[in-house]
């Protein structure tokens, strides 16, 4: 009889947008909100979350899909001005050691994935540059623009993964 895993008794994603951010900081919330912007488009094989910061927890999620984008707000001298996609290589930390201020990391969870299950799914980080996180829940007009950028990228990135599936849902 053979033994059946967790990973196997689980629907599996093919996709997971994850956003995270304080949505009451002003441009901080690009995160949360293109992730919202995803799910509202109801596609089968991609699942979002949207979230105030990384925990752990998010590693159960991350074990179950094919490839998984985090969405970020970047600020700093280390940001670019324009929308930034990178991957995550594990074992390659000094990448996205100062890649934010968040407790948890998106390389922190992918490692701790592979530590965990012994597998990782391709993964990306996609930056969008920042205007102001001071207290409000406006976006500024840079980080506005950069919001469509990346939900037109994650577009994109789902119609070159997964052609034939993402034109029957668009039709």
């Amino acid at each position: 009889m053979a033994r059946s895993t967790p990973l196997q008794a689980v629907d599996q994603s093919r996709f997971l947008i994850i956003g995270y951010g304080n949505e009451l900081r002003g441009d901080d919330a690009v995160g949360p909100r293109v992730a919202d912007t995803i799910a509202g488009w109801h596609l089968p094989s991609v699942k979002t979350i949207s979230t105030h910061q990384l925990t752990p927890e998010l590693v159960n999620d991350i074990v179950l899909t094919d490839y998984v984008i985090f969405i970020d707000a970047c600020s700093g001298s280390s940001c670019v001005r324009t929308v930034q996609l990178d991957p995550i290589v594990v074992g390659n930390h000094a990448a996205f050691a100062a890649k934010g201020a968040h407790s948890h990391s998106p390389f922190s969870l992918m490692t701790l994935t592979q530590q965990l299950y012994g597998r990782i799914p391709q993964a990306w980080l996609l930056q969008v540059p920042t205007e102001s996180l001071g207290y409000g829940e406006e976006l500024s007009s840079t980080t506005e623009r950069g919001c469509d950028r990346a939900i037109r990228t994650i577009e994109q990135f789902l119609r070159t993964y997964q052609p034939s599936r993402w034109m029957k849902q668009s039709a």
